[in-house]
């Protein structure tokens, strides 16, 4: 899916369309795009694609651009978090493996679902939602299959007393131990289900939230690294996050016009934001104070390009209108569990 975010009569308006890098499908979806008189593309957000870069490529030569179509490619945020936790399902865990066994065994066969509901209903478990399955192309359905499992976990005791089988046909029956490290994994992997869930919104800006959840999922890899049970998982996923968000210097610069745009960021949050994402990059080469001196240069620079692209913009695309556009009814704030934004000081 591609996000379009477009300066049409001074608003930015989405509109998702799907594209493929083919030339003639590229060019129907063009022709529609200025049928519906999208003439004025400012950004295009896509999945990290090669096939995805080539169709960007082409359509920066096509639609006209006011800085030359550097920065017209936002990469999804979305695809990027699916990335990153994909890479750390890879490492086996000897307890997930274990659950996920176990629930394939059981939602083989109608007659195992119906003694394992039995067996629900026997230890009477606080929820009547059943094991969820999994699709291996799909890490969201690990996380449901873990959690469903998780609810239920009495259950798994008592289907092993009634049904003889079940520790002969699978290689390990789950014991508590198992649900222990499994209700760990699902804590780990539930900031990853609410930010995809927040950033994958098409009804609401979203693009003055990215820093923010950004360095939030660093700082919760940076918690976790130390962890017994994810000290060989996390370091591959801090190495696809470093891939894509490692370097402050490849993001837009769209991304943070929409910190300074803010009420609640403006320039002080920008500056805390660089701070940090020199920290991270530089810490070994500079010291504080030298840290310090180049994130207020970087905030410099960005209110600059900002007050080029607006200038630019009003040259270019004003029709007096700028005055009377509305203020958006839903706007998304900073969440509760956004532990980057809340230790602030």
């Amino acid at each position: 899916m591609i996000m379009l975010m477009m300066m049409l009569n001074g608003c930015i308006m989405t509109s998702k369309i799907k594209i493929m890098a083919k030339t003639n499908l590229l060019m129907k979806h063009l022709g529609l795009m200025l049928l519906w008189g999208m003439k004025k593309v400012m950004s295009m957000t896509v999945d990290n694609a090669k096939s995805n870069d080539v169709a960007i490529k082409y359509l920066v030569k096509i639609l006209p651009s006011d800085d030359n179509g550097n920065q017209f490619h936002i990469r999804c945020m979305a695809h990027i978090i699916n990335l990153i936790v994909k890479m750390g399902l890879k490492h086996q865990n000897y307890h997930v493996e274990c659950v996920q066994n176990a629930v394939k065994y059981i939602r083989g066969s109608t007659q195992q679902i119906k003694k394992f509901k039995k067996a629900m209903k026997d230890v009477a478990v606080d929820t009547k939602r059943f094991l969820c399955g999994e699709t291996p192309t799909r890490w969201k359905s690990t996380f449901e299959l873990l959690k469903s499992a998780y609810d239920v976990r009495d259950a798994f005791v008592e289907f092993g007393m009634q049904e003889k089988s079940f520790e002969k046909d699978v290689d390990r029956v789950p014991e508590f131990k198992d649900f222990e490290e499994i209700k760990k994994t699902i804590d780990f992997l539930e900031k990853f289900k609410t930010k995809t869930e927040k950033v994958s919104c098409s009804t609401k800006p979203l693009i003055h939230q990215f820093t923010c959840e950004i360095l939030d999922i660093r700082l919760h890899l940076t918690n976790w690294s130390t962890d017994p049970g994810f000290v060989e998982m996390v370091p591959g996923m801090k190495e696809k996050y470093d891939k894509y968000w490692g370097d402050y210097e490849k993001m837009s610069d769209f991304v943070f016009f929409a910190v300074l745009l803010d009420p609640q960021c403006k320039s002080q949050f920008l500056l805390y934001t660089f701070r940090e994402m020199i920290k991270y990059t530089k810490e070994q080469e500079m010291t504080t104070s030298s840290i310090e001196q180049k994130a207020r240069g970087m905030v410099r620079e960005t209110k600059r390009k900002m007050d080029g692209f607006f200038k630019t913009y009003l040259e270019n695309y004003d029709t007096g209108l700028s005055s009377q556009q509305q203020t958006p009814q839903q706007v998304v704030d900073c969440d509760d569990d956004n532990d980057f934004f809340w230790k602030l000081p």
